[in-house]
């Protein structure tokens, strides 16, 4: 079991880094902020999977459950931020 969540873990950093890719060398800010979201998202599921490795899952929920708040709030931030910027340019 712990080989299995081991490979999960890799897997999705590998998942992670190639998501980074999309939001360093995205052509429009759209797909800069899709990378940033799917890095969030990757990001809560190694949090859980980490909280098994350990055996803490109660307080790897936690840190996850805070972090999903301040990743969505920030990618409303931003998509907000975005938007305003672009009607302004029309």
């Amino acid at each position: 079991m712990q080989m299995l969540l081991f490979g999960a873990a890799t897997t999705l950093a590998l998942a992670m880094l190639l998501s980074l890719f999309r939001v360093l060398r995205g052509p429009t800010v759209f797909d800069r902020l899709t990378g940033l979201g799917l890095i969030g998202t990757k990001t809560v599921v190694l949090l859980v999977v980490l909280g098994f490795l350990t055996g803490r899952v109660d307080i790897f929920v936690d840190i996850t459950l805070s972090y999903t708040l301040i990743s969505v709030i920030g990618s409303l931030i931003l998509a907000k931020y975005f938007e305003q910027k672009g009607s302004e340019e029309l």
